[in-house]
């Protein structure tokens, strides 16, 4: 059987959402690396397998910037796509993510999924914290016509203070 060319790119925009409470008046901030992300072109192996995976993660850090140093704040990193397709009829949840420290393989949507939360106090807990989220697209040898496929992901970060 032939195999259809095929080409994914995926283009990262980052959006940032600052919750910052009146009384703490803290600064906190969502880094972003390793964007854009390019996924190879799928070798007969990955169709096989059924997905082709991106070669390296985007990386997120959440730094608090200011504040008081006694007051814990509840960070949330989320992430959805701009666009319900990834192009030529592909559904946004061919595109899958995962924490880098979890196992399991997530299906892209257009609302905010929580990647991951984490309580921080400036400078003492959990300040600054990172992690890495990986992504696949699923394959399919019938399914699947050659062409470019992309969306844009959008990464949120929410701060909230109890």
């Amino acid at each position: 059987m032939r195999r259809p060319r095929t080409t994914i790119g995926t283009a990262l925009v980052a959006a940032l959402l600052f919750a910052a409470p009146v009384c703490a008046g803290a600064q906190v901030r969502l880094t972003l690396s390793g964007a854009p992300l390019v996924f190879p072109a799928p070798t007969v192996t990955d169709y096989d397998a059924g997905f082709v995976a991106a070669p390296t993660g985007v990386g997120f850090t959440v730094d608090v910037l200011s504040g008081n140093r006694r007051t814990q704040r509840t960070t949330i990193v989320s992430i959805r796509s701009s666009s319900v397709s990834l192009g030529g009829g592909k559904p946004v949840s061919d595109l899958q993510w995962r924490r880098a420290d979890l196992a399991t393989w997530n299906a892209m949507t257009t609302t905010d999924a929580t990647v991951e939360s984490r309580q921080v106090a400036r400078n003492t807990l959990n300040d600054p914290w990172s992690n890495t989220v990986f992504f696949r697209v699923l394959l399919s040898w019938t399914g699947d016509p050659p062409g470019t496929y992309s969306a844009g992901l959008v990464f949120t970060l929410t701060v909230t203070t109890p």
